[in-house]
């Protein structure tokens, strides 16, 4: 494996933080740089000088919060900058094995792929799959697969969860990096498509296995950005709109299963403001 660098997006979970670094540590080889970005703006620096990766770390705060996509494009520049030929991009709830790095490494053997990811198991529950690559309809509508379509080499998908993924620096600088108006939903669906119009893939190591918690979108977020997605790629109304809706109607029943009331107010003005072209963080209240 060539160096690499590793960006960790932090966002108030310090313990989580420390935990990725020790991780990160044990790899082989381990990043030849780490830059740790922080979305809350209250990272101790101790965290990283604590760390066995401390002579190789970069804290940059980031209070105002300006999301997943920022945070790999600073890195991304960081990299590029180092000659660093490749980007591990973690969240800081992100746990993995010591041949992390190596097992995705061999995905890129193959010259048209630019992003590579393990398969996803919960945190919570870690003989569970949530993520073996996503899928995308027509439509604009995007989901996890949860069977891995190979017990051994790895296979193309249309995105993969952003949680962990080793991403070809040159490949994220050809199609400028990642969107940065997605905010907490839909910049790893809108990288990969963009990877894939550029005639790259986005793969699934399936002998990887890693292990995350995924949270809860917020309706309004996920349905703007959705459809923020299928202005983006020229999606027609006729198949982006029927997309939205069964979202919407799957979530909505979930909600009822469990004894809640279903946020369509806030589907309505997702789709009303993706449809305006809002972006970044929400509007106070909408979410």
């Amino acid at each position: 494996m060539e160096q690499y660098a590793t960006v960790v997006i932090s966002y108030r979970r310090p313990e989580l933080v420390a935990a990725v670094l020790e991780a990160l540590a044990r790899q082989s080889p381990p990043p030849a740089h780490v830059v740790v970005v922080d979305n809350a703006g209250d990272l101790s620096e101790r965290v990283l000088t604590d760390s066995k990766l401390a002579d190789r770390c970069t804290l940059v705060r980031r209070p105002d919060n300006p999301g997943y996509s920022a945070a790999v494009n600073e890195a991304r520049v960081v990299a590029a900058g180092l000659g660093l030929p490749h980007l591990l991009v973690l969240t800081h709830d992100a746990r993995f094995e010591d041949d992390l790095v190596a097992q995705l490494a061999q995905a890129f053997q193959d010259d048209r792929v630019a992003a590579a990811a393990p398969v996803l198991r919960l945190a919570s529950d870690p003989a569970r799959v949530f993520s073996a690559g996503g899928r995308l309809t027509a439509g604009g509508r995007a989901w996890n697969t949860t069977v891995p379509a190979s017990h051994v080499e790895p296979y193309p998908v249309d995105w993969v969860d952003g949680a962990i993924v080793l991403y070809d620096v040159a490949a994220l600088d050809a199609i400028g990096g990642m969107d940065e108006r997605y905010f907490l939903y839909f910049e790893d669906v809108d990288t990969a498509w963009r990877l894939a119009r550029s005639g790259r893939r986005t793969v699934i190591v399936p002998t990887a296995i890693a292990y995350q918690q995924p949270g809860a979108h917020p309706l309004y977020l996920g349905v703007r950005n959705m459809t923020l997605f299928a202005h983006v790629a020229g999606v027609p109304s006729y198949r982006s709109i029927p997309a939205v809706l069964r979202r919407v109607a799957e979530e909505a029943a979930w909600a009822v299963l469990h004894a809640r009331r279903p946020a369509l107010g806030a589907a309505w003005r997702g789709w009303r403001d993706g449809r305006r072209g809002l972006s970044g963080h929400p509007p106070e209240g909408r979410a």
